[in-house]
């Protein structure tokens, strides 16, 4: 299943993309995200606590940033389990940025696979759940490039 969609927020390409590749960072940012550690450059693992639906699911899994392309383009793939579930996702997220007027507009595109209990779940549902999810994640974003001094 596909997942896009776009936000613009009121900062250079040059601070987000900084802000993207400190992954200690942004895992603060991403609803649910405990634990994530490096284990290899470019290779993190950690956990994920989400509720799909009425459904509430906990993921251990790795990241992988596959290619990056400053400051336009970043690509990873992921994986992860959930054991009570019973359920894994897998897939792969690319994020471009363009520079706006206003500051960047931000554009990204999951495609995720879901077997398991979770696959049973409805597209609807899912994509409403990211949705929130990734609201909460720019929200937080653009927080955090907001408090960030320029001359850091």
């Amino acid at each position: 299943m596909k997942l896009q969609d776009s936000f613009e927020i009121e900062a250079p390409a040059e601070q987000i993309w900084e802000f993207l590749l400190d992954i200690p960072r942004v895992s603060v940012c991403v609803p649910g995200a405990e634990d994530v550690k490096e284990v290899e450059p470019d290779v993190y693992q950690g956990k994920l606590k989400a509720r799909v639906g009425a459904v509430k699911a906990a993921f251990t899994g790795e990241a992988k940033i596959e290619e990056k392309i400053a400051p336009e383009m970043l690509s990873a793939t992921f994986k992860a389990q959930d054991r009570a579930l019973a359920s894994m996702v897998t897939g792969k997220f690319t994020a471009k940025l363009t520079p706006i007027e206003i500051g960047s507009r931000l554009d990204y595109e999951m495609d995720v696979a879901m077997r398991g209990r979770l696959g049973t779940i409805g597209f609807t549902v899912v994509q409403q759940t990211a949705k929130k999810m990734t609201a909460e994640f720019i929200a937080c974003l653009s927080a955090s490039l907001s408090a960030m001094d320029p001359n850091d």
